[in-house]
């Protein structure tokens, strides 16, 4: 016979970080009496009773792959492919403000996404070299959660934009508006400021569409076991 109060402590803390939902308590009965089964056979095959509890658990299947949304990945193509995207993305950022170098911001918003796809770069250069021996390593990732934080990161990227340039409205027309003087923009210089103005911070839409990246590929890169 086995003690069941052991395998329920180790049981037990398996599940401490997952919700307690009715497929997880379900799922967490079923890994117990697995368990259970499985330390007495090993018992009745004349395995002592902690050896027969380490074997148990050394031949159990990894739960996080079990529960619902999680899903088996190519962890280190996964990174890869990630690092890819990040460095297009940061590239055509890089491009698309080098008008804006006549402003000051303009200059440091630029530069600072040349030193992101600099860096972006070596770190994917890096990992493709090693990519042939690393790129059946595996991980668990919950898809929902990533799908959660892609649409976290668009509906705060999109008020982050109303928001700026709500600001940037106000504080170049605020006091024509305030004394009902007619909006104007005076002279071509003065149209590129403004455009770029609004430009700028459109490139921080580079964050969620990395997120958005990511949620797609643990479905390209989940592991098909048979």
């Amino acid at each position: 016979m086995t003690n069941r109060h052991d395998l329920e402590i180790f049981v037990d803390r398996l599940f401490a970080n997952q919700r307690k939902t009715k497929e997880v308590v379900d799922l967490k009965n079923e890994v117990l009496s697995n368990l259970e089964a499985r330390v007495t056979d090993y018992m009745e095959n004349g395995i002592a009773y902690q050896s027969a509890i380490s074997l148990a658990i050394e031949n159990m299947e990894d739960i996080e792959s079990l529960i619902d949304d999680n899903q088996k990945i190519y962890s280190y193509r996964f990174r890869h492919d990630l690092l890819q995207s990040a460095l297009i993305y940061s590239l055509l950022a890089w491009i698309a403000t080098i008008p804006a170098r006549f402003l000051p911001i303009g200059i440091w918003v630029n530069t600072l996404l040349l030193c992101l796809a600099a860096l972006t770069g070596a770190a994917y250069l890096s990992m493709s070299r090693h990519l042939k021996r690393y790129e059946k390593q595996t991980a668990v990732i919950n898809a929902r959660k990533l799908n959660q934080w892609s649409k976290w990161a668009w509906w705060l990227w999109s008020i982050f934009i109303v928001v700026i340039s709500m600001y940037t409205f106000v504080i170049q027309y605020g006091s024509d508006l305030w004394f009902g003087r007619e909006l104007s923009v005076d002279g071509p210089y003065s149209f590129y400021v403004t455009v770029m103005r609004y430009v700028i911070p459109m490139t921080s839409v580079i964050i969620p569409l990395l997120v958005q990246k990511a949620y797609k590929l643990t479905f390209q890169l989940e592991v098909n076991e048979p």
